[in-house]
């Protein structure tokens, strides 16, 4: 009995940052290591996250170490010659980007 053969193309992609209008370019938050409260998400500027650090700190002088957890968006966009390349943008924003 003859196996199934299966053919494969390959195709060209590229990885890039979600650039779209209304996507994020990072969402930043920060975690405190000690007791685990963490700072509220904040779009496209981390100085906030930092602030509520500082600020828990403050408020606990023994909570010192943290961790700055950090989302970025991105999409794979068929190049030239793939023949995905015709079917048009991307509609769908990620989970989690603004509207």
């Amino acid at each position: 009995m003859a196996l199934p053969r299966l053919l494969m193309r390959f195709m060209d992609w590229a990885l890039n940052f979600d650039d779209r209008e209304g996507v994020p370019e990072a969402i930043f938050e920060m975690e405190c290591m000690i007791c685990h409260a963490v700072s509220e998400l904040c779009d496209n500027e981390g100085e906030t996250s930092q602030l509520w650090a500082l600020k828990h700190t403050g408020r606990h002088p023994t909570h010192r170490e943290f961790k700055l957890l950090t989302e970025t968006f991105w999409r794979v966009d068929p190049m030239p010659g793939n023949p995905f390349a015709d079917m048009g943008p991307l509609r769908s924003l990620p989970r989690g980007a603004s509207r």
